[in-house]
């Protein structure tokens, strides 16, 4: 298959052209380039979120959940979720996709794990790409899922339109160190298994957080929003 036949693949939203286009992108081929150079005039209409916070808030129970509620509007949806890496094979260690598994019978909907390999900022080197890649096929809604992560997010604070951290109220503690980097990305706060002890606490501390930094920025407070964990 040549990249013309790929991209043309890739337009009609054929699953092996994306996959296959996808793995050129991320073993950086020598027809990467001209893929991608080839797929730029059809990107730059989906919408696309990044879903950031440290290990274990729920990150992917929460892209699972936005998932859901997207298509149920009939929306189509991109999903790029980066994995620790393996140290064995280099590849994704696959442990939190098994949330996603609903959407493998999904036409409408397309995950792809990537190994991070050493990205400081919580996505894979070619994590944009392969969303490039996802808003060609006419992905409506692209989600960038971080490996978890502390204070070095900015990877995925410049490739998303909105930035969403996910926190749990174990987090509270944690808030002033991380928010060097936190703080500032965020679009959105989600407390997530708010049902636990110290979830009052922490929301209050975001929203005085936010409230400071907004007094400062501008004339709106920060939204902060808690949610029940399911699983």
């Amino acid at each position: 298959m040549d990249i013309n036949e790929i991209v043309s693949g890739i337009r009609r939203g054929d699953v092996r052209a994306i996959a296959r286009s996808m793995s050129i992108v991320e073993n950086d081929s020598p027809k990467s380039e001209v893929l991608l150079e080839s797929i730029f005039t059809y990107t730059g209409k989906a919408y696309r979120i990044g879903v950031t916070g440290p290990p274990g808030a729920g990150k992917s129970t929460l892209t699972a959940g936005l998932t859901a509620r997207l298509r149920e509007q009939g929306k189509t949806v991109g999903i790029v979720a980066v994995d620790p890496t393996s140290p064995f094979s280099g590849g994704a260690l696959l442990g939190d996709r098994i949330r996603m598994v609903q959407f493998s019978s999904d036409p409408g909907v397309f995950v792809r794990s990537m190994a991070s390999r050493g990205g400081a900022g919580g996505l894979a080197a070619k994590a944009q790409e392969v969303a490039d890649i996802l808003d060609a096929a006419g992905k409506e809604f692209i989600f960038l899922e971080t490996v978890g992560v502390g204070q070095t997010e900015l990877d995925v604070a410049r490739a998303a339109d909105t930035t969403v951290v996910v926190l749990v109220p174990e987090s509270g503690d944690a808030i002033q160190t991380m928010k060097a980097g936190l703080m500032e990305i965020a679009d959105l706060f989600v407390v997530n298994k708010a049902d636990r002890e110290g979830a009052e606490r922490l929301v209050k501390e975001l929203r005085q957080m936010t409230g400071l930094r907004s007094r400062i920025a501008s004339p709106w407070e920060m939204p902060v929003l808690t949610t029940v964990a399911t699983t």
